[in-house]
């Protein structure tokens, strides 16, 4: 998958004024204080990321911590256990470790990032060099030093894949071009390969069951094997929020089969705040659509979802769930197209309204419809066209 940089307005929009570690308005009381002090060879300029608990601004986009020669150092805060990105300065030509590729996307790959843990007390150690990947690992606790084994396993294979898809990119002869795909293809069938080794081997590193959620949602693994390997972690990890996100995956994975009847979904996650019950819609066929504003393939298929439910108001009701907007966002989108069916808002936190966990929702679009019971009768994922031409089938049967 690639992006265009102007879809990077959210973790890029950065001023050069930035020259220190931002102070935001933190969300969270008298949180805990970790330190992070680094080298990293051949790294310059800042580095930025964004603490979950913090409230940014459109002036302060992000926190951003000054590399001197390679060697950094910067404290911050927060309440528990959080996986943390730094990224570099797009917009430096010199410093940046994105895979940009012709016309000006770029591959959103992990090894352009560094990756640590964060919690109360931490005393973190980055160590490494930035070639062109962030080769550079943290270290000082369980939690880092397992982080830090699997991406050195992992950034090296990644990174390699990425560059011969950016070569492929600026190619012209198309037999070239094929070649560097496949290429880059056994690369990553390799590198996924030694991931799921990784794994399965270490059933109580953090880092390999976020790993396992992460090739859950990638479509990267099977259903049936994903399942197996959660069963057989650690249950000391059981408190961790991964944990229980990676649950309700699991969970999803079998309540979300066809046939069986829809998750229960009573929640207040509406534009109005109002209660809202799923079970309230049944004696019609229900389609659920996955949605977000970012999501091209989503937005062009909304016309025809508004069309299927004023042709079909008798028979159909249409429930949106978005996920990655704010409610503004959303609310103002839908009042500019007329959309006005019933939406929920899914929820980041593993909560009972985290509905992409709750259904296993592994992309966007994606879509279930459901019987006058309320049974799954089937799940889409991407292109709708198979799913309107089902729909069309029910409501044409149910009509006569």
């Amino acid at each position: 998958m690639k992006f265009s940089i102007k879809q990077l307005s959210i973790i890029t929009l950065i001023t050069f004024s930035l020259t220190s570690c931002q102070t935001a308005e933190k969300k969270t009381g008298n949180n805990g204080i970790y330190t992070v002090i680094g080298e990293i060879k051949g790294l310059n300029g800042n580095l930025y990321y964004r603490n979950p608990e913090k409230q940014y601004t459109r002036e302060y986009p992000s926190d951003s911590v000054i590399v001197t020669n390679g060697k950094f150092s910067f404290t911050d805060s927060i309440s528990k256990l959080t996986l943390l990105r730094f990224y570099t300065n797009l917009r430096s030509k010199k410093d940046h470790l994105y895979k940009i590729a012709k016309g000006g996307g770029y591959y959103p790959v992990k090894s352009m990032y560094l990756m640590l843990y964060a919690f109360p007390g931490a005393k973190i150690t980055v160590t490494g060099e930035a070639t062109d990947f962030m080769n550079a690992y943290p270290s000082g606790d369980v939690y880092n030093d397992g982080l830090a084994e699997i991406n050195k396993l992992i950034f090296p294979t990644i990174n390699q894949a990425a560059n011969l898809s950016v070569k492929a990119s600026f190619e012209t002869d198309e037999i070239k071009i094929q070649q560097l795909k496949k290429q880059a293809d056994s690369i990553n069938s390799l590198g996924q390969a030694a991931q799921l080794a990784y794994i399965e081997n270490h059933p109580n590193s953090l880092a390999a069951l976020w790993y396992l959620e992460d090739m859950i949602m990638r479509r990267q693994i099977s259903d049936e094997k994903a399942t197996t390997i959660f069963h057989n972690f650690s249950k000391d990890l059981a408190t961790t929020e991964t944990y229980g996100s990676v649950a309700s995956r699991i969970k999803g994975i079998e309540a979300t089969k066809e046939g069986m009847p829809v998750p229960t979904i009573k929640t207040n996650a509406t534009v109005d705040g109002k209660e809202f019950d799923i079970s309230s819609l049944k004696g019609k066929y229900v389609l659920i659509d996955f949605w977000g504003t970012w999501c091209g393939p989503c937005v062009a298929e909304m016309p025809r979802v508004k069309a299927f439910q004023e042709k079909y108001k008798d028979q159909l009701v249409v429930l949106g769930i978005n996920s990655g907007d704010s409610k503004e966002q959303m609310v103002k989108f839908l009042e500019k197209n007329g959309y006005t069916w019933q939406q929920l808002m899914s929820d980041k936190a593993n909560t009972s309204d985290n509905f992409v966990n709750r259904f296993n929702v592994k992309g966007f679009p994606t879509k279930f419809i459901l019987d006058k019971d309320g049974t799954i009768v089937k799940r889409y994922l991407g292109s709708g066209e198979e799913a309107f031409k089902l729909l069309e089938e029910l409501m044409q049967s149910d009509s006569k």
